[in-house]
C-alpha cells in the first residue's frame, strides 16, 4: 500500500511545478528533494531622488512595482519507494493538502501511541505527522491522525485506517438500521451548580422548594488547588473536595427509552473527565446507552471548539449532535441545537468557562413555562371566553419580573467572577520566584491559555458557592416556590430524532445519494420558517451584530430571513413588549406583520414545524403617529431608490469585468489559466447591522431616529430584488472601504474601477 505526499503549508501558493526531481522506482530518504516549484511576488522599484520629491508632492503617485521569480524545494517527509507522480511539470498549485506523489513505506505508522508506532517501534516526528495530515496541523479537521480512544488522547491512528473503521462502522450501523446520537451534558441533558443552598433545602422538608429538589443527585470530586502559572515547588497543596447537585432534565428516562433502539450515543463534554463519568453514572447507571463512549475536554484537544472529526474523522453523514450551544459546533450541519435547561435559576453553565462568552440576553432563558404563557397577548382569548384574564397578566408579569432578576443575578454573578480571577492571579503570582517568571515568559500561548481558564473555573466556583444566587433570588420571592420543573424540551426532542432517523432509512432504500444527516437536516429545517421575515424588538442588545446572534443564526437555519429595520418584507415582530418603537410602527405600517412573543419562535423550534401564532400575539394598543409613518414610508422609498441605483452600477461594474476577464484570458502572464495576479480580489469588510436594545418606555423622538438612516447590508445583501454587491458592503468608515485591484494592470484601468467601486459606495453612503 503506497502513501501519498501532500503540499505543505507554509508555502507561498500559488506555485508552479518546475522540476521533479527523483525517478519513479528510485528508494527515497527522509528529508531528499522531491521537487522544485516557481513562485512570483511583487517588490518595489527604486526610485530616484527625483521620483521621491514627486511623490511627496503628489500622494496619489502609485510607487512602481515589479514581478519577480523565485524556486524552491520540496523535500519527503518520510522514507520508501517512488511509486508515481500525481503533477507534472509546469501544474499550478494553489493550496496545500494537494497529493504530489505516491511512495511505498516500509511501514505506514498506522498506530501511533504518545509518538511510537505500535507497528515498528519507530518514532513518529511532528513533521511526519503533518505530512500525513495532508500538510495541516494535528488539530485541524484535515487531520490524518485522528483521535479514536475515548479515554487516551495519546492513542491515534492514520486516515486509511480511519476510515476503514468508520466503513466498518457504517455497515454496522445500517445492519442494526440505527444511526449515532452525540449528546452534550451540562444544561442539554442536566443542569448542574455547587450553590451550597441546593443541598440545605434539598435535607429541608419545609422549604417551598423541598418536592422540587427531591430528585437531585450529588457527588463529591477531589480537585487540585489552583497554583501559579509554571509553579515549581516541590510541595503541592492538599486536594480539595467540591460538591455538586444535579438535576436530570424531565423526560429524560423516557427519551433513552425511546432513542435507544434507534442511535447509538455517545457523550461529547467541555467538562473533565472525573466530572463526565460520575455524570455518566447518573443518566446512564448500567452502562448501557454510551459504554466508554465519552469524550471530555480532557481528550478534546480544545478548549473552545467541538469538532466531530474528533469521533469521526471521515464519515459523519450518520451523526447527529444534540446541544444547547451551536457557537462551539460553528453551527454544524448535523446539530440540533436544544433550549438550554436551567433548572437552577441564576446559575447557568459552571463549565461554560472554557467556552465562548455569551451575552445574557432574555431569548438564553428559553421560553415561559406553559403554566406561565403569555395568555394577555391575544384579546381574542378574552372576548370570545368572555372572562377576564386580569390574574393571568398579573401570573405572566411576574415570570417577566422573575426573568429580570435572574438576568440580573448573573450579570453581578460574572462581574463577581471576574473580579475573583483578579484576586487570585494576583495573590497566586505575588511570590512566585524570578526563576519561574522567566519560565513564564517562554511558556507556551496554549498552556497560559488553559492556566487562565482553570482559574476563571476556580473563580466561578468559588463565587457561586461564596455568593448562593439560588438564596438571593429565592428571598425576592419569600415563601413561593422557585424552582419549577416544567420543561418539556426532551419530550418534543425524541419525537424529531425518531422522525429523521425514519426518514433517513427511507432514503436509504429509495435514494442512498441523499441519505446524509448534514442534507437530510438542513432540509427539513428550512421549511419551518420559509417565507418568514423577521425583526427582534427589544431583545438583542445595542451594538450587537445581529446576524451573529445565536437566535438570528438559529432562526435563519430553520428557514427565516433577519433584517435590523422594518420593511416592506418583514412578516413578523419578534418582541416581549409590545410598546417597543418597531411594534407600534409595524402595526401602523402593514397590519398584517404579526407582533409577537419570542416563546412562538421557541414552540416551533422545539416541535420543527410552524404553530399557529394567535396565543402569541401582542396587543399594540398605540401605534405610531401619523406623520412618524410617513417619515418611515419617505425613508423607505429613499432606500428602494437607492437600490435600484446601486443594481444599476452593479450590472454595469459586472459588465465591465466580465469584458476585463477575457481580456485578461488571452494574456495571462504566465499561461496556464487564471493566476493569482489576474485576480481583481477586494477586502470584505464585517457588515455591521445592530438591533436596537428598545424600551417600552422610550419617547417618540427618540425612538424616531432608529427609522432606516442607511442602507441596511443585511438587506442588500439577502434581499430581495436587488443583485448581491460582489464583495461590497456599506461602512460607516469611508476609510475602511479598501478595494484591492490587479497590480499589473494599466494605472488608467484600475482608476477607472475604483471611480465606479467609489461611486457605488458614496451612492450606499448617501
Amino acid at each position: 500500500m503506497t502513501t501519498p505526499v501532500y503540499t505543505p503549508t507554509g508555502v507561498p501558493y500559488p506555485i508552479t511545478i518546475d522540476q521533479l526531481i527523483p525517478d519513479i522506482g528510485s528508494y527515497i530518504n527522509k528529508g531528499d528533494r522531491l521537487f522544485a516549484y516557481k513562485f512570483w511576488y511583487m517588490v518595489e522599484i527604486a526610485q530616484s531622488p527625483d521620483d521621491n520629491d514627486i511623490s511627496e508632492n503628489n500622494s496619489d503617485t502609485q510607487k512602481k512595482k515589479s514581478i519577480r521569480e523565485s524556486i524552491e524545494f520540496v523535500e519527503s517527509p518520510f522514507e520508501g519507494t517512488l511509486m508515481s507522480w500525481n503533477v507534472d511539470i509546469g501544474d499550478e498549485l494553489v493550496k496545500p493538502g494537494t497529493s504530489i506523489c505516491d511512495i511505498k513505506r516500509p511501514c505506514n505508522h498506522d498506530v501511533v501511541y504518545n509518538g511510537l508506532c505500535t507497528i515498528c517501534g519507530k518514532e513518529v516526528e511532528e513533521n511526519e505527522i503533518n505530512a500525513l495530515n495532508g500538510g495541516v496541523a494535528p488539530g485541524d479537521p484535515l487531520n490524518n491522525l485522528a483521535v479514536v480512544s475515548h479515554m487516551d488522547s495519546n492513542l491515534k491512528i492514520s486516515r486509511h485506517e480511519a476510515t476503514t473503521l468508520d466503513t466498518q462502522l457504517v455497515t454496522r450501523l445500517k445492519n442494526d438500521k440505527k444511526l449515532i446520537l452525540v449528546v452534550d451534558l451540562d444544561q442539554t441533558v442536566i443542569h448542574c451548580g455547587v450553590d451550597p443552598t441546593i443541598g440545605e433545602w434539598k435535607n429541608d422538608p419545609k422549604n417551598p422548594n423541598y418536592e422540587t429538589l427531591k430528585d437531585v443527585k450529588q457527588f463529591s470530586l477531589d480537585e487540585e488547588p489552583m497554583l501559579p502559572f509554571m509553579y515549581m515547588g516541590e510541595r503541592k497543596p492538599p486536594m480539595r473536595k467540591c460538591w455538586y447537585y444535579v438535576k436530570v432534565r424531565p423526560g429524560l428516562k423516557e427519551f433513552f427509552a425511546k432513542l435507544a433502539p434507534l442511535f447509538e450515543m455517545y457523550i461529547y463534554t467541555m467538562a473533565t473527565r472525573p466530572y463526565a463519568l460520575e455524570i455518566a453514572k447518573i443518566i446512564d447507571p448500567n452502562g448501557d446507552l454510551f459504554g466508554d463512549r465519552i469524550l471530555s475536554r480532557d481528550e478534546n484537544g480544545s478548549l473552545t471548539t467541538k469538532s466531530l472529526e474528533r469521533l469521526f474523522p471521515t464519515d459523519q453523514s450518520m451523526v447527529i449532535i444534540i446541544d444547547d450551544r451551536g457557537d462551539v459546533w460553528n453551527w454544524s450541519d448535523n446539530l440540533i441545537k436544544v433550549i438550554p435547561y436551567n433548572f437552577f435559576l441564576g446559575v447557568g453553565d459552571i463549565n461554560s468557562n472554557f467556552l465562548p462568552k455569551q451575552q445574557t440576553t432574555m431569548l438564553q432563558l428559553g421560553r415561559r413555562s406553559r403554566e406561565n404563557k403569555p395568555k394577555q397577548i391575544e384579546s381574542l382569548d378574552k372576548n370570545e371566553s368572555g372572562t377576564d384574564s386580569e390574574s393571568d397578566e398579573t401570573e405572566a408579569e411576574k415570570s417577566d419580573k422573575l426573568l429580570d432578576d435572574i438576568m440580573d443575578t448573573e450579570k453581578q454573578l460574572e462581574e463577581k467572577i471576574n473580579e475573583e480571577v483578579k484576586r487570585q492571579e494576583a495573590q497566586l503570582n505575588k511570590n512566585v520566584a524570578l526563576k519561574e517568571e522567566k519560565n513564564q515568559q517562554h511558556a507556551s500561548d496554549q498552556a497560559k491559555e488553559e492556566w487562565t481558564k482553570k482559574l476563571q473555573y476556580s473563580a466561578s466556583v468559588e463565587v457561586q458557592q461564596k455568593n448562593r444566587p439560588l438564596a438571593t433570588l429565592q428571598s425576592h420571592l419569600h415563601d413561593q416556590k422557585l424552582l419549577v420543573d416544567n420543561d418539556d424540551e426532551l419530550f418534543y426532542l425524541k419525537d424529531t430524532l425518531a422522525m429523521i432517523h425514519d426518514k433517513y432509512y427511507s432514503l436509504l432504500n429509495d435514494n442512498p445519494e441523499e441519505a446524509d444527516i448534514k442534507k437530510i437536516m438542513p432540509n427539513l429545517k428550512s421549511q419551518v420558517f420559509q417565507d418568514c421575515h423577521f425583526v427582534f424588538s427589544g431583545l438583542i442588545p445595542l451594538n450587537t451584530n445581529i446576524q451573529r446572534a445565536d437566535i438570528v443564526v438559529w432562526t435563519n437555519s430553520f428557514g427565516a430571513e433577519t433584517t435590523t429595520d422594518i420593511d416592506e418584507y418583514t412578516t413578523h415582530i419578534i418582541t416581549k413588549t409590545p410598546g417597543t418603537y418597531k411594534a407600534r410602527l409595524a402595526v401602523a405600517f402593514n397590519p398584517n406583520i404579526k407582533v409577537v412573543h419570542p416563546d412562538w419562535i421557541f414552540e416551533c423550534l422545539i416541535s420543527w414545524k410552524r404553530v399557529d401564532e394567535k396565543p402569541y400575539r401582542l396587543i399594540v394598543e398605540q401605534p405610531v403617529s401619523d406623520k412618524e409613518l410617513q417619515d418611515f414610508k419617505d425613508n423607505l422609498k429613499k432606500l428602494e431608490e437607492k437600490r435600484e441605483e446601486a443594481e444599476e452600477l452593479m450590472l454595469m461594474k459586472r459588465s465591465k469585468l466580465d469584458t476585463e476577464e477575457n481580456d485578461n484570458i488571452a494574456t495571462n502572464l504566465f499561461g496556464s489559466g487564471t493566476s493569482w495576479l489576474d485576480e481583481d480580489e477586494e477586502d470584505i469588510p464585517e457588515d455591521d447591522d445592530f438591533d436596537e436594545d428598545e424600551d417600552a418606555s422610550d419617547d417618540d423622538d427618540e425612538a424616531n431616529t432608529t427609522v432606516l438612516d442607511d442602507v441596511d447590508s443585511a438587506q442588500i445583501n439577502n434581499k430581495r430584488p436587488l443583485l448581491m454587491l460582489d464583495g461590497l458592503t456599506k461602512t460607516t468608515d469611508p476609510a475602511s472601504k479598501k478595494l484591492k485591484t490587479e497590480e499589473d494592470s494599466s494605472n488608467k484601468e484600475n482608476e477607472s474601477d475604483s471611480d465606479l467601486d467609489e461611486e457605488l459606495l458614496n451612492m450606499l453612503d448617501g
